[in-house]
């Protein structure tokens, strides 16, 4: 689920009781106790059992006659799920500015893209070190992969590969079905031939891993596009650098050049023309756009700034005299603004609007295969009522697209149909004739539709949960539940951004349909088995999904712990909460501790059952158990939560388990395993807020504080109490500061890294922060200009320093004068979260996009000498 969302299971308790106080829990439609006449005034008679309709089980009738029971379990079940409700963002460009002012030049809001091309190509020449051998090998050496793979150890990729991340395109090659493409939204693209049994990574060593959109020649299944930037406003949403094609099924990729620049940062749909494949379609945040020339150029048709951009495209492959093309404009707009749905018949040299209603919103589309005349749209709305961003209507068009009349619109009768974009949860009091009247509606991220390949009344809509309408979209009912235990038949991860039919589905002996969500990739053997009416029940959808995450490791990490040991880690994730794997487990074995959105983790050492965790600005957990429950950690913060940044950070004193540090505006401080919290700064200078913490080792007095606007404060007296520690700092550089560590054998030694384009990445301190000096190296073993995170240093040879960064990681030998690319085995991703684990002697990456990773440090040395990469240039 996407960031800026309400904690869920106090907030369900509420509503559930709510419902259950009234006597009226029950379901819209479908199975459930038929409703006894109210008695008349002052009857002093019993009320008499409800009739129930035929067939009803014991257990609902259970729970008809025992409510508050009933609204204790399920809220029991959301409990364990850990989700939390879906709450758009006020501001369209918040989610933007969250990610950009990281990376952003100071003074800009635009992430320079092109910055990723040219820090690839300065790595290319650079020095390749392998922590695993300990050995360094030159540019040249390294390009060849035989010998760079015997020379050099690897990092090792320990999961998950059953957690999945948001997954926003699928390919299939009609060819040989078992053959499929996915796209992971900061993963890249993955392939398997298998039919998703295993899956390998395609994209590694790109520029770009944020793949949102693919598309495959359909006169040839070997050129494949991959459109990166995910442009639908989510907080993480990772910026693309345009389209990227192969052509030879994935093995190799190479960026178009004509989309090398801001038109194509954020490219939401690629269709190729089914007449000529030299016709291309892209819609992106800036309009509609076609190359005639296999996209060596592309002209822009449509444009679409003022609408925020375009975000779907269809296209007719019965019509073979010109390509009929459908397209949707406009999302996240003002009030009373209107999405377009553009339509070509001329092979996109000109477009109508053939579909535009004031409040209409993000617009998705379908082409009904088995008449594709049949076309049909799901539309959010902007309006300013209980349904904003949920839905607004289905359209339906017979006319291949010409024109559309209404199937089903929001002011209809039916409940559930008009949820369609909403937590169907959320419902569950305006179900319950209670009072709630803001829904947890989410038209403008997840907004997907489908028709079934051989019945074009039968239509598909992905939401928060899937749903089906077997009557041309007139009513709906449930086919996916996501908030049901995992082991349900029904469960589904929430949150669907593609459907995708088997290309040999007949509706008889084939009837696949793979979905793409934020949990990854499922599949139904049954596409049309019973859906249900009946949201109270978390089995009634006879439509059963199972998880084809088997080593798909694209889980999107903020941060990262690990156990002494080094054998169990866990961390918080983009939307799949907390998870925690084993290197004994194994890839596909890693277990949920909390739902939602994750965050900052850490792990007592003492006491391995004592865990924190978080989900969105501040909300830290702690569970005594060893993660089976947790709960709020927050006692004595008195700043409000949405001060605080989306993802807070925490930090446990390496020194003493039960001293944590956590920032917002200010810093506090608990020394009692956050039963209990103290202010232990003023407000951070400026508009700024902690970014990053450190802790020295060996003197828990001395702590540095790091801020998104370049302040760095270090207080000596840390523990004290009874009035605030002292904290000084030095002129503020530019940008944010986005890591801090101490040199463990001298806390006068402090590093920094910095995030922002154009400044220098990594700084060196001798004397506490007083004064720092840019370590970043010369010439061709510079650090490249991309955004840095995460400084650690190697407790066994000082000298030898890690950053993270979004390309991968990069190391240093010798203190910062020099660095190499330490990418052997690794990929290209963004990776905000290295750990040291001291025990196991191994450095493990938490990156946002290729789940988590380690590599055995290289052995103590005595002095840990400096080493002259410039002699191993060629």
């Amino acid at each position: 689920m996407p960031r800026r969302r309400l904690r869920w299971p106090c907030f369900v308790w509420l509503m559930l009781a709510g419902c259950a106080a009234l006597g009226l829990w029950g379901c819209s439609q479908g199975e459930g106790p038929v409703p006894a006449a109210k008695p008349a005034a002052q009857t002093a008679a019993p009320a008499p059992e409800p009739a129930f309709k035929p067939g009803i089980s014991e257990a609902k009738k259970l729970a008809a006659l025992d409510p508050q029971a009933e609204a204790a379990r399920l809220a029991k079940i959301m409990e364990r799920k850990r989700a939390k409700p879906k709450k758009s963002f006020d501001k369209p460009r918040e989610a933007q500015i969250f990610f950009a002012e990281k990376r952003a030049p100071v003074g800009q809001t635009a992430i320079p893209v092109q910055r990723y091309v040219e820090a690839m190509q300065a790595m290319q020449a650079m020095p390749v070190f392998s922590t695993q051998a300990d050995k360094l090998v030159s540019a040249a050496d390294a390009k060849a992969d035989a010998p760079f793979g015997q020379a050099l150890g690897r990092w090792t990729g320990v999961g998950p590969g059953n957690v999945g991340g948001r997954v926003r395109s699928l390919l299939i090659d009609p060819a040989t079905p078992a053959t499929m493409y996915l796209g992971g939204v900061a993963g890249g693209v993955w392939k398997t031939v298998n039919s998703g049994t295993t899956w390998t990574p395609l994209t590694d060593l790109l520029s770009n891993l944020a793949v949102c959109s693919m598309a495959m020649d359909p006169k040839n299944s070997s050129i494949l596009y991959a459109g990166t930037g995910e442009g639908y406003y989510n907080v993480d949403a990772v910026r693309g650098a345009g389209i990227f094609k192969s052509t030879n099924a994935g093995t190799s990729w190479s960026q178009l050049a004509s989309t090398g620049n801001e038109d194509f940062y954020y490219v939401n749909k690629i269709v190729v023309s089914p007449n000529d494949s030299n016709r291309v379609y892209a819609a992106t945040r800036k309009g509609i756009y076609v190359s005639t020339d296999a996209g060596a150029s592309f002209t822009r048709k449509v444009d679409a700034e003022s609408v925020n951009g375009c975000t779907d495209m269809v296209v007719r492959t019965d019509v073979t005299s010109a390509d009929v093309v459908v397209a949707s404009c406009g999302t996240y707009m003002a009030p009373g603004s209107a999405a377009i749905v553009y339509r070509t018949t001329d092979n996109g040299q000109n477009w109508s609007n053939v579909l535009s209603v004031a409040n209409m919103d993000r617009t998705s589309l379908a082409v009904a295969k088995s008449d594709q005349s049949v076309m049909y749209a799901l539309a959010s709305t902007n309006a300013k009522t209980k349904w904003e961003n949920g839905l607004f209507a289905v359209y339906k068009s017979v006319d291949g697209g010409a024109t559309w009349v209404a199937a089903y619109t929001n002011s209809g009768t039916d409940v559930l149909s008009n949820m369609l974009l909403t937590n169907v949860c959320s419902a569950f009091c305006s179900q319950c004739e209670g009072t709630l009247t803001t829904l947890a509606n989410q038209g403008w991220y997840d907004n997907v539709i489908a028709v079934d390949p051989t019945n074009a009344n039968m239509v598909w809509v992905g939401g928060i949960d899937l749903f089906r309408s077997d009557n041309g979209g007139t009513s709906w009912g449930m086919a996916s539940v996501w908030w049901a235990n995992t082991s349900k038949a029904a469960y589904n991860h929430a949150d669907h951004h593609v459907l995708v039919f088997h290309p040999d589905y007949n509706g008889g002996s084939n009837k696949i349909l793979y979905s793409g969500n934020d949990g990854g990739l499922y599949r139904t053997d049954d596409a049309q088995a019973g859906v249900t009416t009946q949201t109270c029940s978390d089995s009634s959808s006879q439509v059963a999904w199972v998880s084809l995450n088997n080593g798909l490791g694209i889980t999107q990490y903020y941060y990262g712990a690990v156990y002494p040991g080094g054998g169990t880690f866990f961390g918080g994730a983009q939307d799949n909460g907390t998870t925690r794997g084993t290197i004994a487990a194994g890839a596909n074995a890693w277990t949920s501790l909390m739902g939602g959105d994750g965050g900052a983790v850490a792990v007592n050492p003492q006491n391995t059952n004592i865990l924190y965790g978080e989900y969105t600005n501040l909300s830290l957990q702690k569970s005594t158990d060893g993660g089976a429950n947790f709960s709020a950690a927050t006692t004595g913060i008195t700043d409000a939560s949405n001060t605080f940044p989306f993802i807070t950070p925490f930090l446990m004193d390496s020194n003493n388990p039960n001293t944590l540090w956590l920032g917002g505006r200010k810093v506090w401080r608990t020394t009692d395993g956050a039963a209990t919290w103290t202010q232990a700064s003023n407000d951070m200078a400026g508009s700024g807020t902690v970014s990053a913490l450190a802790v020295a080792p060996g003197n828990a007095n001395i702590v540095a504080v790091g801020t998104s606007n370049g302040y760095v404060y270090v207080t000596t007296n840390g523990q004290q109490t009874g009035s605030l520690p002292t904290w000084t700092s030095s002129t503020p550089v530019a940008g944010q500061v986005s890591g801090l560590a101490f040199d463990p054998g001298d806390s006068n030694i402090l590093y920094m890294t910095c995030s922002n384009f154009g400044q220098a990445h990594v700084r060196k301190s001798t004397d506490r922060g007083v004064t720092w000096t840019t370590i970043t190296g010369s010439g061709a073993t510079a650090l490249p200009d991309v955004p840095t995170f995460a400084p650690v240093v190697d407790p066994n040879n000082r000298k030898r320093l890690y950053v993270g960064t979004d390309l991968g990681v990069f190391a240093s030998l010798d203190g910062g004068g020099s660095w190499a690319v330490e990418n052997t085995g690794f990929a290209n991703v963004i990776t905000e979260s290295l750990v040291v684990e001291s025990q196991s002697k191994r450095l493990y990456a938490f990156t946002h996009g290729r789940g988590v990773w380690h590599v055995n440090l290289p052995a103590k040395t005595a002095a840990g000498p400096a080493v002259d990469l410039l002699l191993l240039q060629n």
